[in-house]
């Protein structure tokens, strides 16, 4: 429980050598005045390149507006506003995640009309993003999550599967020291290791959603014509 004014002077004056009271009276004020002010997290950050097999697929990659603009805003009651802006960085992570998947992932501004010789186009969309602060949960992390849903279309734009992937990060406030000017680095972190969740889950679980593999094995299988051609 927070000490009001009068109450954290008199115990430092109660407790505190006097050629100390002044600086933790400073300190006092800081966590007092800090713990309201929230954070403005602007996203940077490097995103880990998948070790996997790559497809032999070329792969249109759209990006909507809503995902590469994407920002995160809420009012925390007693602890400020806080705004994530993690549209910038949904770019550089899903470029560089598509390129390791595919033989080629070519950017596309539409999954409608993608252009010539692609294979499929991967979209995907952020449909929720959650935070939460150490006072939050009693405990030492700040914690993110993020929810997408992604899409994977054919050349004509017919839906070929969909499916959620959610990611998680944290990180611990005691790597950051204890003044809220350490709220916007912790929160950055704890985004940049739900990023690279994602990118880790995206490549090594794409196979695995039924639909996608259904639709990959159609595209290996023989046709009924070339069996039957090859019959003797």
């Amino acid at each position: 429980m927070m000490m009001s004014g009068r109450l954290s002077r008199f115990a430092v004056q109660s407790a505190v050598p006097p050629s100390m009271r002044r600086v933790v009276l400073v300190v006092l004020i800081a966590l007092t005045v800090g713990g309201c002010t929230g954070a403005n997290v602007q996203m940077e950050g490097e995103i880990p390149t998948p070790l996997v097999n790559r497809m032999p697929l070329r792969v249109g990659l759209y990006l909507e507006p809503a995902l590469v603009q994407y920002v995160f805003e809420e009012k925390i009651q007693d602890h400020g506003d806080w705004r994530v802006e993690v549209g910038p960085m949904q770019t550089k992570l899903f470029r560089q995640v598509a390129s390791a998947m595919f033989l080629e992932a070519v950017p596309v501004d539409s999954v409608t009309a993608p252009g010539a010789n692609l294979d499929a186009v991967l979209a995907p969309s952020i449909v929720e993003f959650q935070i939460s602060i150490p006072s939050q949960t009693r405990s030492e992390f700040y914690e993110v999550w993020i929810k997408y849903l992604m899409r994977l279309y054919d050349t004509h734009g017919a839906l070929i599967a969909e499916w959620p992937l959610t990611a998680y990060g944290k990180a611990n406030r005691g790597d950051f020291g204890f003044m809220e000017s350490s709220s916007s680095p912790a929160i950055r972190q704890a985004t940049m290791t739900a990023l690279r969740d994602a990118g880790a889950f995206l490549a090594l679980r794409f196979s695995t959603v039924p639909e996608v593999r259904a639709w990959l094995n159609s595209r290996t299988a023989p046709s009924e014509g070339a069996q039957a051609g090859g019959a003797t």
